[in-house]
């Protein structure tokens, strides 16, 4: 007699949900540690009769040019100070302060690059012509002379960036500051964080990977395994069983995906279930609509590679942050492209922001040589964008979404799917669709 193993015990399975669960512990753990560390404010210490460390994590240096230093009739000394931060770290370094000491009877005719704060025991620092300005307001009675200087907010231009950047932008701060006696910078303190973005250590990509491979290798045994007891009258139950837990994996994957950008919670199962109607209503097989809802359900895996910072900005994207955003497509056709149980997965990962008129990306594909199941997943794709709030704006009307639809009918979307998503609308199907209880995990059944 055959002994009974249920699928939840075979070993291979077994393993690959024992791999995800560590692999997306591991990552939880890395992002709070990441996030921690971020948060922490540092301190360096610079003195006057000690040399600078070149190997300190950061440090600053004010320089002066022989040719801008210079002596005026009354025997005091100007100078254009130069500061220039090094940073040896990997890190971008943020909301800083560097206070500097500086002589009694010191006065600054100007500064850039940062909000200057003057404290002074003597004289005010700041001459009466400059009455007007935000630095003569910025002067404070003390029992020290010190120049605090702070990062510009909300600039990302004073940041100082790590060493390994790829970009070669530098900013210096400074001033012209008149001093009695010829005098160097050098009794400085530094404050500030340093940026941990997770997406600069090999382990986050490490994990990213290790969390995909372990989720599609336990879709294949899943998949393989229906396939395979299908045959048996015997395994029948187990079926059931199998069918229960294929769910239960695509949901885990779907929420994933979807838990990167909080204005899209629930996205990929909507797009899944108006993906299936439109199925139907093209009158395909039962087999092709479930499989079409698990095309629908997958198509976004590509954006888990995608930075946090660049799916929740709600100001206009760069260049190169609408190429990071354009590249899912590519990246989730690599993630699944061994997934060959199911081979239109990654196509659809792929191709569903190609347009009917061949202006889509990432290929051109024009007309039918687009997969029907990618032009299906682009109309629902497009729909539920439209008609959910997102980061940058909120949710369309619905005459403006049957509008667009009608616009781009031949152009984005094929003209043949697109009016059966207008007949969705009319006849309000999508009513049904637009509040899904994400946790109910009927749902997530095609």
């Amino acid at each position: 007699m055959v002994r009974k193993r249920f699928f939840y015990k075979l070993p291979l399975i077994q393993m690959s949900l024992t791999l995800f669960i560590t692999f997306a512990t591991g990552l939880t753990f890395y992002l709070i540690y990441c996030n921690r560390k971020s948060n922490t404010t540092v301190t360096f210490i610079q003195e006057p009769d000690k040399p600078i460390d070149p190997k300190s994590d950061i440090y600053i240096v004010f320089s002066v040019e022989n040719s801008k230093r210079w002596e005026l009739q009354n025997h005091t000394f100007g100078a254009q100070y130069d500061g220039k931060f090094i940073n040896n770290t990997n890190h971008r370094f943020t909301d800083w302060t560097v206070t500097a000491e500086v002589p009694e009877n010191y006065w600054v005719d100007s500064t850039w690059n940062a909000d200057f704060s003057f404290y002074f025991t003597g004289d005010k620092p700041i001459p009466i012509e400059h009455v007007e300005t935000a630095d003569y307001m910025r002067q404070f009675q003390s029992d020290k002379n010190q120049l605090v200087m702070k990062k510009v907010p909300n600039s990302r231009g004073t940041e100082v960036l790590g060493k390994n950047s790829k970009s070669s932008d530098s900013f210096m701060i400074g001033m012209i500051m008149y001093t009695p006696r010829i005098y160097e910078i050098t009794n400085i303190k530094i404050t500030g964080k340093f940026i941990y973005e997770p997406s600069e250590s090999i382990i986050y990509h490490i994990l990213l990977i290790g969390i995909t491979i372990s989720v599609v290798a336990f879709l294949i045994l899943i998949i393989i395994r229906i396939a395979v007891i299908k045959q048996v009258k015997y395994y029948e139950v187990r079926q059931k069983l199998d069918s229960d837990i294929i769910v239960q994996a695509f949901k885990t994957f779907a929420n994933f995906v979807d838990a990167k950008d909080p204005y899209t919670r629930g996205h990929s199962l909507r797009v899944a279930h108006y993906s299936r109607e439109i199925a139907k209503r093209l009158k395909l097989s039962d087999h092709e609509q479930s499989e079409i809802f698990w095309l629908a359900l997958m198509h976004d895996v590509g954006k888990i590679s995608v930075s946090d910072s660049i799916l929740n900005k709600p100001s206009k994207l760069s260049e190169d942050e609408y190429k990071e955003i354009r590249s899912h497509v590519t990246k989730g056709y690599e993630m699944l492209k061994d997934f060959t149980a199911m081979p239109m997965l990654k196509e659809v990962a792929k191709s569903h922001h190609e347009h009917f008129d061949g202006k889509g990306y990432p290929e051109g594909l024009k007309g039918i040589a687009i997969p029907l199941e990618a032009r299906i997943v682009c109309v629902s794709d497009s729909f539920d964008a439209m008609n959910s709030d997102r980061c940058y704006r909120k949710k369309l009307s619905k005459d403006a979404i049957i509008r667009e639809l009608q616009i781009e009918e031949g152009k984005h979307f094929d003209p043949r799917i697109a009016r059966i998503m207008l007949s969705m609308i009319d006849d309000k199907f999508i009513n049904e669709i637009e509040n899904l209880d994400i946790s109910d995990e009927t749902n997530y059944k095609p």
